[in-house]
């Protein structure tokens, strides 16, 4: 491991020792960075973190020293909304080849929509400006998956939230319009959804790894700590994917560095199968990241100036990104994963067996503004 490395590890060590307050605390940190691009990419680099104890010992301060290892274990979880980040770069696969036109009205493939006071284009639904509720702060919602039981249908998520929500063209996050970038990609590209991200994205990029999940048999074996709906019974007993009402993939840490690397940077995805490396045209990996202001500082979180591109999550103040990707969160997991450009382009994935954002969040730009500066 070079001195860069041990420096992001030591760095990275000290956020998971601090004091939590999350009612979930993760225990457990798996980290995964790519650097560069082309040939000059270097293989995807991986390690572990334990809070309050080292595999491989403690090194000074008490802090966890991980184990490096040349040929590291990797770890599939549920990336939860980094799935809305998947589902968008789908749609700009098929806008790249003029399948979908973005700036075209949404009910052309959404019969959903008709009706609407205010019609909303396909960019206004990856961009969560079009007009659309959320089941977010729905207390049916959070009892439901706390019970345990099966999760809504699609169309029952529809008639339970609707359709009107905030005005449109004002960002309002919304799970409900993901939920309908599903149904178009699979209208649009004639294939059921997991078929769809597999061509579309999966593929393309060489994630080996990845897949949509539909059942409660694909949570076996995922990375999981605990779960703050279900007490001590363990998350792979008690929840189900269809409860994330646009669907949720499964994948490692590495996989998730990998598809932001591949999608952000020309030529980094030979893992894949892109005979010239590019994944997407510039113009709309430029639409993509370039987002629109949500707010100003968000507590307790890294970000300074955040916006949202369509299906990112983007920090556009220049001293403190840029950078862009996406966080997750749901019942014992918390993946977040991020991009930074530069010279020497910089990807990191930072899975948690707990639910804590915030963590995720500082660990992974720890990351990126390391080593960017190293760089």
């Amino acid at each position: 491991m070079d001195s860069g490395f041990e420096t992001v590890v030591a760095a990275l060590a000290g956020l998971l020792e601090e004091e939590s307050d999350s009612p979930a605390p993760a225990g457990t940190a798996l980290v995964a960075v790519i650097r560069g691009a082309g040939a000059a990419a270097a293989p995807v680099h991986s390690f572990t973190l334990h809070r309050g104890k080292g595999t491989g010992g403690n090194g000074a301060g008490g802090l966890p020293v991980p184990v490096h290892r040349r040929a590291p274990v990797h770890r599939r979880a549920l990336v939860y909304s980094l799935t809305k980040t998947i589902l968008a770069a789908a749609a700009l696969r098929l806008a790249a080849r003029g399948v979908v036109d973005l700036d075209g009205p949404a009910e052309r493939w959404l019969p959903e929509l008709a009706g609407r006071a205010v019609r909303a284009s396909v960019a206004d639904l990856l961009a969560h400006r079009a007009g659309l509720p959320d089941y977010g702060g729905r207390a049916d919602y959070h009892a439901a998956v706390a019970g345990g039981g099966d999760p809504w249908s699609g169309d029952e998520f529809l008639a339970r939230c609707g359709v009107d929500g905030p005005p449109a063209g004002t960002f309002a996050y919304s799970n409900i319009g993901y939920l309908l970038v599903g149904r178009l990609l699979e209208r649009a590209g004639d294939a059921p959804l997991a078929d769809m991200l597999a061509r579309e994205v999966f593929h393309p990029l060489g994630l080996a790894s990845a897949a949509l999940l539909s059942t409660r048999a694909g949570l076996e074996g995922l990375f999981f700590g605990p779960g703050q709906p279900f007490g001590t019974a363990a998350v792979a007993e008690r929840y189900h994917p269809g409860w994330v009402s646009h669907g949720v993939v499964a994948m490692e840490d590495a996989d998730a560095a990998r598809f932001l690397h591949g999608l952000s940077v020309h030529g980094a995805g030979r893992w894949g199968h892109e005979p010239d490396g590019a994944y997407l045209p510039e113009a709309l990996l430029r639409r993509m990241r370039d987002g629109l202001p949500v707010g100003g500082p968000m507590a307790g979180r890294p970000w300074v100036e955040p916006s949202y591109g369509l299906g990112m999550m983007v920090e556009r103040d220049p001293a403190a990104g840029p950078y862009w990707g996406h966080t997750g969160g749901g019942p014992g997991v918390t993946p977040a994963a991020y991009h930074a450009p530069g010279p020497v382009p910089v990807s990191v994935a930072v899975f948690l067996d707990g639910e804590d954002g915030a963590l995720a969040e500082w660990m992974a730009v720890e990351v990126l503004h390391r080593l960017r500066k190293a760089a």
